[in-house]
């Protein structure tokens, strides 16, 4: 800490490190200012560097200006004096003249001919040095004796070409300050040496500017850089870690790393932490907590007015205290403690007397812990009399006479992921219902949950049955379900008739409604392929042992690779077009064109796929024609796979349907299969609600429907009641169509899904969709969303786990024109989305398409939305992974919308993507950002709607953006107009706005995925504040204020 004078100023020294050539007999001289005024002068007297030492008292707590004035050059005899700088030292800082920070006013000292520090002061003029107040506190200096250190030694690879008897050259700059420069006179690939101290534990930023660019006399100066080397690893200029920031370096014209830098500027690597000094080493996982509920069940005696008093301990910390009433009850604690360890708990009771010859009594009579009843009778119970000091203990018992403590040494086992129920226990339903069982007869009266003792009365079997008997009945209005599978061949369709009717499962069971058709008369054909007779013939699902089957392709297939088993095609001979493509040489014959072969095809962005048959083929040009076409044309790049033929079936878990002895042809991993037998879906929907109101379906399973059919379709169908659901293995899970409004859909568990989880279209509104787990979206078709909404106004999309998808997480669509699907004032809220994008490009994890160019009025707030990604084609015909994926994706217009309080992080593209669209706020999230390809915000125009397509008015402000080492920026704007980008918080990511800090966020612990603020980040003074951590996910529904209207057994 620098000592303050009672002026408060401080004494500063300062030092010059220079040499000079003479002229006429005299050195070069030179005086030096701190804000203006001269603390002394120097003449360099000498042709090699020496070190000139001035001390000045300056006040504290502030920047200052620091000036070098050379004032005497001269040219005598041809002779040219010139002086030479360095570097600068302020209280041991050293400033390398070359520093960004180190400004040359050449000439008259006018501030009209300036340029970038250097060493050589060829003209006379100025060295002004910009010196922030850092340099001059008083507070104690941080010696960074928490911060290791390390030298490392980078090489520069690098030649040049010369212009006008110059060399090119470099400064090298790690984290932003010089280290060194370079002349470049190779004229081939060497190395140029260097030395830095670093931190070993944080990524770096190196750059290798390159500031005397110049053409002399028609010869262009350039600097070539193959490859940075950090302590033997090294990175090329093309390098995806590599940028090259054109001309004046300001973020303005940044492109990917390139070896010729022909424009000047810096070509910029962001170094992992892993370069410098070994492996990366991960912090220690944070300590694993759960909340654990304990129920301590006892009573007490009181005396003198007063009750038996109790505290709760765990590992001897208070949780909690109670007094304890006259008779038995049960006392609940919750405390967040690690589950894979054992703990004490302790019931200390710590008011015992006796007032007036009453003795206060308490009395334990069990504690139940995670849902596990401990007596305190038990082996694992101790009771520590009177002053709980561990000098007399006894066994366990219920009368805590003496005071003291009830000790209980609870194992890890009582903490850890044995399910604890959280829901009531399954009781027998006593009010008034009919029952549907497997065992039942549609003849019995269907009021008993099962047969009785004579066989004569029992439950019905079918739900048409119990339908009607409601629809008779005037005081039942609920039919159970019971455990087992019924496989449906006609849909139960709900109408007005049904309203306030309910279909649940029994308390406990599970029973499943299918829609497969079973099959078991397989006979082998050797090699593991079976064949059943079918009376029709198969088409995309087959389903053995709850598990869809994969419908045979030509070409060998990966299921964990997307890519595997398509093959490219060209486009039509006379362009692009959506109903004709070209095979390429012989992998599409004849042969192949078999009755019932289908053919994929994607187009090369890969937007959505075409499911069709085909209509011809012709050999001789290889072109396919398909019986339906596609809206998109499939250009140069577009893939294909044939499918549906017999002579396909080479893998196990593949089928087909084979005309010619119309036969399900199956190839199984073993024959075990047999004797369950499979499931061919035949039924597309299993229950419509048409025209219904205050519906409940609650409690069963969907399985086994149709690709291309609808689960539970609602049509017209309002305030409804749809939970605790499985869909597995269907089509579309849950569709809301034909103005279904105001219906509740809620606490399902929707998974391998062929299309989407759930859609909405046709002026559905008012829906609340919430507390759903969605996974594996789009496991036959591709342009698929978790949640669908088309054409539909206020709806909440809430507290959803939606994951794994081949397109969308959540999408809105407007396809603007006449189509009326324009979505209005929706909110989309506390979601976690991750994984999507997985099969197609040009989508988001949040989608909102806009083509009616209104403004929406969508709030999408408080999600969490990790690894949106994209897959695409070229027209080279090679795969392009991590294209056009974005966090959240204001497509084609959309307008209105306000993205706030989200985290998003690993986005391919962007975390926000605003395509053309205008009046949209972005404000408050947090973004973590991994590549130069990425960004936080992006805004580009969408041209092809022309006027429309141009972005206006789009504010981004007080986000909080982190690169996961050193990028080229944040933003990526095309063509985005009028826009702010503004106050935001950045780190290891360059400054746009005016008003952006440049700082840590002091996230929690980002390694292990806790993105929360400390209470010491930055962001808090930006009046930026932390997210809504608890409201996200399935588990936030409560915090998030979210009704539980599901019985939950």
């Amino acid at each position: 800490m620098a000592t303050t004078n009672t002026d408060g100023t401080i004494q500063v020294t300062f030092a010059v490190n220079a040499w000079g050539t003479v002229a006429g007999g005299k050195w070069p001289h030179f005086q030096l200012l701190i804000d203006g005024k001269v603390i002394g002068d120097a003449t360099v007297a000498s042709a090699s560097q020496s070190r000139y030492v001035f001390t000045a008292n300056v006040p504290a707590d502030k920047a200052h200006a620091l000036q070098l004035v050379y004032d005497n050059d001269d040219t005598v005899n041809g002779v040219d004096r010139n002086l030479f700088v360095k570097s600068f030292e302020v209280n041991g800082k050293t400033i390398l003249a070359i520093d960004p920070s180190v400004k040359y006013d050449t000439g008259k000292i006018d501030g009209l001919h300036v340029i970038a520090g250097q060493s050589e002061m060829y003209w006379p003029g100025a060295l002004n040095v910009a010196l922030p107040a850092t340099l001059f506190s008083t507070a104690p200096v941080d010696t960074g004796s928490d911060t290791a250190t390390m030298t490392t030694t980078i090489k520069v690879k690098a030649y040049g070409i010369g212009a006008g008897g110059q060399a090119p050259h470099f400064k090298l700059l790690v984290d932003g300050e010089v280290v060194g420069d370079a002349w470049v006179n190779a004229t081939s690939a060497t190395d140029y040496t260097f030395t830095a101290k670093v931190d070993p534990n944080e990524a770096h930023k190196i750059q290798i500017w390159y500031d005397n660019d110049a053409t002399v006399n028609g010869v262009d100066r350039n600097l070539y850089v193959k490859s940075i080397d950090i302590d033997g690893k090294t990175i090329s200029a093309t390098s995806e870690m590599a940028s090259y920031d054109k001309g004046p370096v300001d973020g303005k014209y940044v492109v990917a790393g390139q070896e010729g830098l022909f424009w000047g500027g810096a070509l910029s690597f962001g170094v992992p932490e892993e370069y410098f000094g070994g492996a990366y080493v991960p912090p220690p996982p944070p300590i694993p907590t759960k909340p654990v509920d304990i129920v301590v069940n006892a009573y007490g005696t009181s005396a003198g007015g007063q009750a038996a008093h109790f505290k709760l301990l765990v590992d001897g910390q208070v949780i909690g205290d109670a007094k304890a009433s006259a008779t038995t009850a049960g006392y609940k604690f919750t405390a967040d403690i690690d589950p894979t360890k054992a703990h004490t708990v302790q019931v200390w009771y710590d008011n015992d007397a006796t007032v007036n010859g009453v003795d206060r009594n308490l009395f334990v009579k069990s504690v139940v812990i995670n849902g596990k009843t401990v007596p305190v009778t038990d082996s694992i119970v101790t009771y520590d009399k009177g002053a709980v000091d561990g000098k007399d203990v006894v066994k366990g018992q219920e009368g805590l006479y003496w005071g003291g403590a009830l000790n209980i040494k609870a194992g890890a086992e009582m903490f850890g992921d044995t399910p604890v129920p959280q829901n009531p226990v399954p009781t027998t339903p006593t009010k008034p219902a009919f029952y549907v069982a497997a065992n039942g007869k549609d003849s019995w009266s269907g009021k008993l949950a099962a047969p009785n003792a004579d066989g004569t009365d029992g439950p019905f079997a079918s739900l048409e049955k119990a339908q009607a008997a409601m629809r008779a009945s005037s005081t039942i209005d609920t039919t159970y379900v019971r455990e087992g599978t019924y496989h449906l061949t006609k849909t139960l369709e709900l109408t007005s008739l049904d309203n306030g009717h309910s279909f649940k499962n029994y308390p406990g069971e599970t029973p499943v409604l299918s829609g497969g058709e079973v099959v078991k008369n397989f006979t082998s054909e050797g090699n593991g392929l079976y064949s059943a007779k079918l009376a029709t013939a198969s088409n995309l699902d087959l389903i053995v042992g709850d598990v869809r089957q994969h419908l045979a392709e030509k070409y060998a297939y990966d299921a964990g690779d997307v890519t595997s088993g398509w093959r490219f095609a060209d486009a039509a001979a006379g362009g692009p077009s959506g109903w004709y493509i070209r095979s390429h040489g012989s992998e599409v014959t004849a042969a192949d064109i078999q009755p019932g072969t289908m053919i994929q095809v994607m187009d090369a962005e890969r937007l959505g796929d075409t499911l069709t048959s085909i209509e011809s083929f012709n050999a001789t040009t290889r072109t396919i024609k398909l019986k339906n076409g596609a809206s998109l044309p499939f250009a140069e790049g577009t893939t294909y796979k044939l499918l549906n033929n017999a002579s396909y079936v080479d893998q196990a878990g593949e089928f087909a349907w084979r005309a010619s002895d119309g036969k399900l042809l199956y190839k199984a991993a073993s024959s075990g299969f047999a004797s369950t037998g499979v499931e061919v879906p035949r039924l597309g929907t299993l229950i419509k609600l048409t025209g219904a109101s205050d519906v409940t379906i609650d409690g069963l399973t969907f399985k086994n429907t149709t690709t291309g059919g609808d689960a539970l379709l609602l049509n017209n169908a309002d305030g409804n009641h749809i939970s605790d659901n499985s869909f597995l293995n269907v089509g579309t899970a849950i569709r809301l169509s034909s103005g279904s409004s105001n219906n509740q859909i809620a606490h399902n568990t929707l998974n391998h899904l062929a299309e989407n989880g759930i859609e909405m279209d046709g002026r559905s509104n008012g829906n609340t969709i919430y507390a759903n787990s969605i996974s594996n979206i789009g496991e036959v078709r591709k342009a698929v969303s978790g949640i669908f909404g088309t054409g539909v106004d206020n709806n909440v999309i809430s507290n959803n786990d939606i994951d794994h998808s081949a397109r969308y997480g959540i999408s809105f669509k407007d396809y603007g024109g006449s189509t009326n699907t324009a979505n209005h004032n929706n909110i989309i809220q506390y979601n976690n989305v991750s994984y999507t994008g997985l099969e197609t490009a040009d989508g988001g994890a949040i989608e909102i398409l806009g083509r009616s160019s209104t403004n929406t009025g969508l709030i999408i707030q408080g999600n969490r939305i990790e690894h949106a990604n994209g897959l695409a084609t070229s027209a080279q015909d090679s795969w392009m992974f991590g294209q056009k994926g974005f966090g959240i994706y204001l497509d084609d217009m959309a307008g209105g919308v306000t993205v706030k309080d989200n985290f998003i992080k690993d986005a391919d593209w962007a975390s926000v993507q605003i395509h053309g669209g205008d009046n949209n706020v972005v404000t408050n999230n947090f973004s973590v950002i991994a590549s130069n390809k990425e960004d936080f915000i992006r805004i580009e125009w969408q041209p092809v709607h022309g006027t429309a397509g141009d972005p206006h008015n789009n504010t981004i402000t007080k986000n909080v953006v982190m690169g996961t080492l050193p990028l080229d920026d944040y933003i990526e704007l095309l063509s985005a107009n009028d826009f702010v980008i503004d106050q935001n918080l950045v780190y290891n990511v360059p400054t746009y706005g005016d008003r952006d800090v440049s700082a840590k966020p002091m996230f929690t612990n980002p390694y292990w995925g806790d993105y929360s603020l400390e209470a010491s980040s930055p962001a808090f003074d930006m009046g930026i504040h932390d997210l809504a951590w608890a409201k996200m996910g399935i588990v936030g529904t409560a915090a998030a204020g979210m009704e539980q209207f599901w019985d939950g057994v």
